[in-house]
């Protein structure tokens, strides 16, 4: 209990930004002896920091109000984000605020394990240097990735960034930096931005679904990500869209991103075959050049948005044909031309056994990398929350 409590009092402050006592109380369901208690310890412990508020007029008796915040100084996390051709390094401290930041270009479509290895460490030690922190004030290493993990989070099981497979990314760096790491699927982490961001918005029930050279989905349902029993993340990008239709970058034919993802608007934009073995690599620029294609006129580049809007509703009235409609943010620079894909994917609801979702709300955000960095803080964040939440009387034992 004493735990959980101490845990619970973190995350509203960490929530809160500055928060008195009393308002904690009221947040957590606790008596205020509690949480002056616990809130003591975790100043003294240095997790929290106490401010001293100038109240005006007659404040009463007693000492003055004291907002409480998190202690941006008690320890950092050094955030990753894999994408193709690039690694992505921040750190933040423990209040979030990005106090260091660099990319570095790397292709993972030829490289080693070996040589991974050695890039990756090489670039953190190098990031983590020339921040001039101590080596103790690191708690924790995320890692967001394009690709499906373990569900542990410890192995890159497979990824569209490199054909190495059982990447164990999380033993390389725990070996290297000693602070616990975890990796989690880009779609899952915005997912958890989202909440974080809006919990109003994006409560219970909600997904996010990535729309870039692949298709991906980080799902929400009843207030929790869904992942599967061994592996993160969904396979919303790969579920059947149309049976022995295009080839997909998974092997297989008819799945939605072969319809919906970047490489899949340019085959069919650029008119070869739907057989055709995908691109690698799309710019982002060059579907913005489709879209502006379709919105001057052009049939077949209009067609090709509209099957992309179908494909993607598809897998939507699957969905909601399991559980009841819910919010959907499309994310990432295909978001851009959503309103190509929309009619055909509200078309595909209306006419589905889902038909009351037609009118389901959507939300775009063009840029995924700002929400993929805030859910990997997140996720690091609240770890360590945890397990200094675990450290019950550490403060009265170093007294």
């Amino acid at each position: 209990m004493r735990r959980r409590n101490r845990l619970r009092i973190i995350q509203i402050v960490r929530r809160g930004g500055e928060i008195s006592r009393g308002e904690i109380a009221q947040a957590a369901a606790l008596s205020p002896a509690t949480v002056s208690t616990i809130s003591s310890e975790l100043i003294a412990e240095g997790v929290l920091i106490a401010r001293s508020a100038e109240t005006g007029g007659n404040a009463g008796r007693g000492r003055p109000s004291a907002g409480l915040s998190v202690n941006p100084q008690f320890r950092h996390a050094v955030l990753i984000i894999l994408k193709i051709g690039a690694v992505n390094v921040a750190i933040v401290d423990y209040a979030g605020t990005v106090i260091a930041r660099q990319q570095f270009d790397l292709d993972m479509a030829n490289v080693t394990m070996e040589a991974f290895r050695v890039t990756l460490i090489t670039e953190i030690r190098q990031t983590w240097d020339a921040s001039g922190l101590a080596a103790e004030q690191l708690g924790r290493i995320s890692i967001g990735v394009q690709g499906t993990t373990d569900i542990a989070g410890l192995k890159l099981l497979r990824s569209p960034m490199t054909p190495l497979t059982d990447i164990p990314l999380a033993s390389w760096l725990e070996t290297e930096f000693g602070v616990p790491v975890r990796l989690a699927n880009d779609c899952d982490l915005i997912a958890r931005a989202l909440n974080w961001r809006d919990p109003e918005r994006y409560s219970d029930n909600f997904a996010a679904i990535l729309l870039a050279h692949g298709v991906g989905m980080g799902l929400f349902l009843r207030g929790q990500i869904i992942n599967g029993t061994r592996s993160s993340g969904t396979e919303f990008g790969h579920m059947l869209h149309q049976t022995g239709g295009a080839l997909c970058r998974c092997g297989s034919n008819g799945c939605i991103e072969a319809d919906a993802g970047d490489y899949a608007i340019m085959r069919r934009f650029s008119g070869k075959p739907v057989s055709a073995k995908p691109q690698s690599h799309v710019e982002p620029r060059e579907i913005s050049d489709i879209a502006e294609a379709a919105r001057s006129g052009d049939r077949l580049a209009r067609d090709t948005f509209a099957s992309a809007g179908r494909a993607l509703g598809s897998g939507l009235a699957g969905i909601f044909a399991l559980v009841d409609p819910f919010r959907v943010a499309f994310v990432g620079h295909g978001a851009a031309a959503f309103d190509l894909m929309e009619p055909a994917l509200r078309e595909v609801l209306k006419n589905s056994n889902a038909s009351a979702a037609s009118n389901i709300p959507i939300d775009l955000y063009v840029d995924e990398i700002p929400l993929v960095f805030e859910g990997c803080g997140i996720d690091a964040l609240s770890e360590i929350d945890a397990t200094q939440a675990d450290r019950v009387g550490e403060s009265m034992r170093n007294a």
